[in-house]
């Protein structure tokens, strides 16, 4: 397995887990290194994959329920209350 087929698999990996998943966990599934998974993990974060890191692993975050949406607006210092 080379490195874009190991990121790839870290990638579903932490997409069908709904709990945290340590980089022990994750290196004993790949076949790697702990440290070879973080930074494997950085360069998927680094990417734009949103990854978060909690005390007990690695894992996606949960997406937002419903629609959401930013509205950007500017308005002058006198028309602000």
């Amino acid at each position: 397995m080379d490195a874009a087929q190991r990121r790839e698999e870290i990638r579903k990996i932490l997409g069908r887990s709904r709990e945290p998943v340590s980089a022990a966990t994750i290196a004993s599934e790949v076949h790697v290194s702990r440290q070879i998974v973080v930074g494997d993990i950085a360069l998927l974060r680094a990417g734009g994959m949103d990854i978060a890191a909690t005390p007990r692993g690695y894992v996606l975050p949960a997406p937002a329920a419903g629609l959401v949406r930013t509205l950007a607006c500017r308005h002058r210092a006198d028309q602000m209350e």
